[in-house]
């Protein structure tokens, strides 16, 4: 990126030197610099700090044209090649230290001081123009100062807007938000747990299915209900307990019928009332399996109401229980079965 760099520098206070016709005395492309020699008596103020100001500009363009390109090939191709990455990092890094590496070779080369015959560095424009024109070159340097300072806060924006959310695909952002988001702002899947369109999908296969020995899949669907009763009168909920009506589960089984007459558990999901679906890793009868969902159930229901009443120190304004939809066999908790 050196040479890139250095070139487009120098090559932007050439062609702005050329459109307002100003005689050009030397203009040579080194390995370390370019030797750009003009009659500076020529210029007016506002034209030399153009001239100051041209080159770090134009490279604070080409970043910013460059930082369009990949946020183009992001959105076009989802993820641009690496190098282009790297290119981009090693193009707006040069470009804040441009003004720091023009003034570091200037100085070595001796370009400090005015000679009507060797370039003159950046820097020293506007004071030799100022001391030329008004006796001190004070206020040169002041708005040198403040032109590479306004230079180096523009340069260093586009870079932090890159690093943070471009470079690598917005992987330091990503870091970032990991490190310091909450709980709540992060999407964790439960383990085992399945799409929607995965559990549909698993559904018709085992509904098509048939084994050599004429057996068959059968896909059985079970809601579980847990209401909240009428408060009773005179004794209100404490304040700012929330009031959720009820809470489904569903638990989807598949089985496997054979000829005989016997019905072999195939597998099993569960959908919370979250709205997650997790396949069941069981291997028990499907009984046994309802009276250990509705245990839990009730145990969940019977530990939350607890815990309220320990807060509010009410005790009977509320009952929690489980029961089917359709039925008052509180055995099963079953609502019903569709095949």
């Amino acid at each position: 990126m050196w040479f890139p760099r250095l070139y487009l520098h120098y090559c932007s206070q050439w062609i702005f030197l050329q459109t307002q016709q100003i005689p050009i005395n030397r203009f040579w492309l080194g390995a370390h610099t370019v030797d750009l020699v003009y009659q500076g008596s020529l210029l007016t103020t506002l034209e030399e700090v153009l001239v100051v100001l041209l080159g770090p500009l134009t490279l604070n363009a080409a970043t910013l044209l460059l930082l369009l390109i990949r946020w183009g090939c992001q959105l076009v191709f989802g993820s641009p090649p690496s190098f282009l990455s790297k290119f981009i990092m090693a193009a707006a890094a040069w470009t804040v230290l441009d003004p720091l590496a023009v003034f570091a070779v200037d100085a070595i080369l001796g370009r400090l001081f005015y000679s009507s015959d060797e370039p003159l560095a950046d820097a020293a424009k506007l004071y030799w123009h100022f001391f030329r024109t008004e006796q001190s070159g004070t206020a040169g340097i002041i708005i040198t100062l403040f032109l590479y300072a306004v230079h180096c806060i523009l340069s260093f924006t586009f870079l932090y807007v890159y690093f943070l959310r471009l470079h690598n695909d917005g992987r330091l952002l990503d870091i970032y938000q990991r490190l310091h988001g909450t709980e709540r702002e992060f999407f964790v899947p439960h383990d085992m747990e399945v799409s929607n369109q995965e559990l549909d999908y698993i559904v018709k296969k085992a509904e098509q299915w048939r084994g050599f020995n004429g057996e068959r899949r059968k896909v059985a669907v079970y809601d579980y209900i847990w209401t909240e009763e009428e408060p009773v009168e005179g004794l209100a909920p404490p304040t700012g307990t929330p009031n959720t009506g009820c809470e489904t589960s569903t638990h989807v089984s598949i089985y496997t019928l054979h000829l005989s007459g016997l019905r072999q558990h195939y597998r099993h999901f569960l959908r919370q009332p979250d709205g997650a679906i997790i396949q069941v890793m069981d291997d028990s009868d499907t009984n046994a399996f309802q009276t250990s969902e509705v245990y839990e159930q009730h145990e969940r229901m019977k530990s939350e109401t607890h815990l309220r009443e320990r807060k509010g120190r009410k005790a009977g304004w509320r009952s929690c229980r489980v029961e089917p939809l359709g039925g008052s066999d509180s055995s099963s908790g079953i609502k019903g079965q569709r095949q």
